[in-house]
């Protein structure tokens, strides 16, 4: 890898990591605020539209964002093409789910499904105005003005949405939370950037990106009913309370192996995207950036299963306790999660959105399991099942990556195991503390120092991984950097 591409990965990375900390760190605090004043049975309602709203996402992009993304030379044409598109099928979409806002309230039986469906559908169309602009960021590796724009957005939207549930808005809190995120950040957007768009729609254009963003937009759509499937059904066969439980427990265990893999994921693609003839070179960074992801996934992942219970009960409140076993269950299959986000993300830098679309087909189909278990035993039985789902699908993605790049799977595998056993070891060892009889809080803040302890002295003295000292070199330059710079103020 150049040096000029290394440091822009970098400092991709680094600024990719600081807006998943500000941003999305200040919309998890801001949801712990709610957790504590709203009922789990709210955060149950806004869980059971979200499968209609992810999909409507994904329409409304179709992919596009992929497609500009790894496009070479980008147009004044193609721009343009993709925001008036993305607008329409946005406002078609909005006009659909108006429509259909009371036959799901009748599928659910919940009558406030209505209003908030037909309200919270409105970030279909905001959304899609800052979709463009966005992705011209992501393809100047400018994660740093991406940073600033998410942190002013999750701020406003944090402080709004806590305002109304204060004032007792219950469910609306989280229409608000959701609907002013996307609102600020558009606009936001739309004031930082210096495209906007102009008159015009090509033809030519639109058919050239979709024919690679069309198999993406199949992805997306497979990949939306895969992950999204556990909400529905537990949606329909039980109560608000449990879904708003599962959800909670879901978005806890997203915060880790969900922005882990999004910050990899849009800094790596376009760096893959650009040596995508350098077959060498290509499997050089992929190894990279998997090794990568492993060990800050894993050890976020296995020390969030060893701290489970006093993180909830410390944060969200005593509630919450349901959402404990399944969130250490969650831990477990999150562990191959962000290793299959990997893996689809080299073979879409490498044009190969049509075997993406095969294993996404495959992850929906085998997903069918799960549900079965959830259907006719119990929430446990669905969530085990997904452990053994998710890995056998990691090595079917395995396996087709060996094909692409020439990293077999047996060499992933090799790449994978040390870091594991070191996350296993520092899990097990802070597991071990939760029988001392101390107050949550306290519990808690002492796994979180025992666990650093325990990975960092492995990492120094037992096992020389590169990629840790890669992280720690990077974050001492940047302490280093902080530090001269107030000295010299």
């Amino acid at each position: 890898m150049s040096e000029s591409l290394k440091a822009k990965t970098a400092k991709g990375v680094g600024w990719g990591f600081a807006e998943n900390i500000l941003g999305s760190g200040i919309l998890a605090l801001a949801n712990i605020v709610l957790a504590r004043i709203l009922s789990p049975s709210d955060f149950g309602i806004i869980g059971m539209t979200t499968i209609f709203l992810t999909l409507s996402t994904s329409l409304v992009d179709s992919g596009f964002t992929g497609a500009l993304t790894r496009k070479k030379d980008v147009c004044n044409a193609d721009l343009n093409t993709v925001f008036y598109f993305n607008l329409l099928v946005s406002a078609v979409l909005y006009a659909l789910l108006y429509l259909c806002a009371p036959a799901i309230s009748r599928f659910f039986s919940q009558d406030i499904l209505i209003p908030v469906i037909r309200i919270l559908s409105l970030s279909l169309i905001v959304n899609a105005l800052g979709i463009v602009q966005k992705v011209l960021f992501v393809r100047r590796l400018d994660f740093r003005t991406q940073a600033w724009i998410s942190l002013s957005a999750s701020v406003t939207s944090g402080v709004l949405s806590i305002v109304a549930a204060i004032s007792g808005y219950g469910v609306w809190s989280l229409v608000i939370l959701q609907l002013s995120r996307l609102t600020v950040n558009s606009l936001l957007l739309w004031i930082v950037s210096s495209w906007h768009p102009g008159f015009g729609f090509s033809l030519k254009s639109f058919r050239e990106m979709f024919s690679f963003g069309g198999r993406l937009l199949l992805t997306s759509i497979v990949s939306t009913l895969w992950s999204e499937m556990y909400s529905f059904i537990i949606g329909k066969m039980y109560t608000p309370s449990t879904l708003g439980q599962f959800s909670r427990a879901e978005k806890v265990k997203g915060m880790v192996t969900s922005n882990v893999s999004m910050v990899m994921q849009r800094v790596s693609y376009p760096v893959l995207a650009s040596i995508q003839d350098e077959r060498q070179r290509q499997c050089h960074v992929y190894r990279k950036v998997l090794k990568t992801t492993v060990l800050i996934s894993f050890t976020a992942v296995s020390g969030l299963w060893a701290i489970a219970g006093p993180f909830m009960v410390t944060v969200f409140g005593n509630q919450w306790i349901t959402a404990v076993d399944y969130l250490r269950i969650l831990c477990l299959s999150g562990l191959f999660l962000p290793l299959m986000i990997c893996s689809a993300n080299v073979l879409n830098a490498d044009g190969r959105s049509d075997i993406t679309l095969v294993l996404e087909i495959i992850k929906t189909l085998m997903a069918g399991i799960p549900v079965i278990f959830g259907i006719f035993f119990s929430i446990e039985a669905l969530l085990w099942s997904m452990v053994g789902t998710y890995a056998i699908l990691y090595t079917v993605h395995a396996v087709y990556v060996s094909k692409i790049v020439s990293y077999s799977v047996l060499s992933q595998i090799k790449d994978i195991l040390p870091v594991f056993a070191v996350s296993a070891v520092m899990a097990f060892c802070v597991n071990l503390l939760n029988g001392l009889d101390l107050a949550p809080w306290l519990l808690l803040l002492i796994q979180l120092v025992t666990g650093a302890v325990i990975t960092v002295l492995i990492y120094e003295l037992v096992y020389k991984n590169q990629e840790y000292r890669d992280i720690r070199d990077e974050l001492f330059k940047q302490l280093r950097k902080l530090i001269c710079r107030k000295k010299s103020l």
